[in-house]
């Protein structure tokens, strides 16, 4: 049983393991039946359960309905409908609802489009073809990723927040950023996502706070 509902939990738009799991609960129906029965097979011969109470439904007439899994799924479909109009810094709380970067592999993407990659939110810079080799991690001219900001804290890229720095990322003027313990501040617009650590950049692009 646990193994189903995982199954079904993880990629619940699998039609196999949707399937999966209305078999199961149509057994679940079945089961309760047989329960019943051996209960009052036990009653009848002087045997008292233990632990267990007969349920007073009639499971020949019990309906899963509403779907549970079929619920979620609806609702998830909606909400990704809905994840498209968010702003970055509110997209960044929700990434799973955005499509995943394999998922496009061989499919055009454009520029603006929002694609959830090894727990982190990319934005695509350049339309393309997605392939394999070109993940959003190794294709700095083509991916930038979304950086969130913390609640409650001062705007992300002033002295006092830093921008984490972590390479694929285009670089703003006036804007700091921080890497292996230094905080840089960025004197001149990359344009693209740099990858380079920022120590390799100082004087071109940032200068050591």
């Amino acid at each position: 049983m646990q193994a189903v509902i995982n199954n079904c939990l993880n990629n619940f738009f699998n039609p196999e393991h949707l399937d999966e799991y209305r078999a199961l609960q149509e057994w679940r129906k079945t089961a309760k039946q047989y329960a019943r029965e051996a209960i009052t097979w036990g009653a009848e011969h002087g045997i008292e359960p233990v632990g267990l109470e007969p349920d007073d439904g009639d499971s020949a007439n019990e309906e899963l309905s509403p779907d549970g899994m079929l619920m979620l799924q609806q609702a998830v479909t909606l909400l990704k409908g809905q994840a498209v109009d968010l702003p970055d810094e509110q997209a960044i709380e929700v990434p799973a609802l955005f499509p995943t970067w394999a998922s496009k592999i061989g499919q055009a993407v454009a520029v603006g489009e929002r694609l959830y990659y090894d727990g982190r939110l990319f934005k695509v810079l350049q339309a393309h073809t997605v392939q394999a080799d070109w993940t959003p991690t190794a294709a700095a001219s083509l991916f930038t990723e979304i950086i969130a900001q913390g609640e409650g804290e001062p705007e992300l890229g002033t002295l006092e927040n830093p921008i984490p720095y972590s390479g694929n990322m285009a670089l703003e003027q006036g804007k700091y950023y921080t890497q292996g313990g230094v905080t840089y501040l960025c004197i001149r617009d990359t344009g693209n996502p740099v990858y380079h650590d920022l120590s390799a950049l100082v004087g071109l692009y940032v200068q050591p706070v």
